[in-house]
């Protein structure tokens, strides 16, 4: 062509046909992701309702008018949380506020605590 003075522009690549490209694509390896054993729909179905309960006592009679105080801490297994209650006694002098600490999650690591 170009002796005939026609100019020839340089090869171009051939176009790649869209069903073959979607047939390496399916014949390739898959993987697949498992879901993984924890369900929380399923800890809420078996746990709801089961508490953990555990008898704790503060003992700050080391400091100057300290006292040994009785809590009482909840797990609750259906959602991970906890919470504190302080025992009270008649005549304690203490305010009637029972709960310490609500009831809430509490994190793995406590110098990583997202505020």
């Amino acid at each position: 062509m170009e002796s005939e003075g026609i100019h020839v522009n340089q090869p171009e690549l051939i176009p790649r046909d869209p069903y073959i490209t979607k047939r390496q694509q399916g014949a390739e390896l898959k993987s697949y992701k498992t879901k993984p054993d924890f369900d929380k729909l399923k800890q809420y179905i078996e746990m709801d309702r089961k508490v953990l309960r555990f008898y704790a006592v503060w003992d700050d009679r080391s400091q100057m008018f300290g006292e040994q105080r009785e809590f009482i801490i909840q797990y609750y297994l259906v959602n991970d949380t906890i919470e504190i209650r302080e025992v009270h006694k008649a005549n304690d002098g203490r305010d009637p506020f029972p709960i310490l600490i609500t009831r809430h999650k509490i994190p793995k690591d406590r110098y990583n605590v997202k505020g």
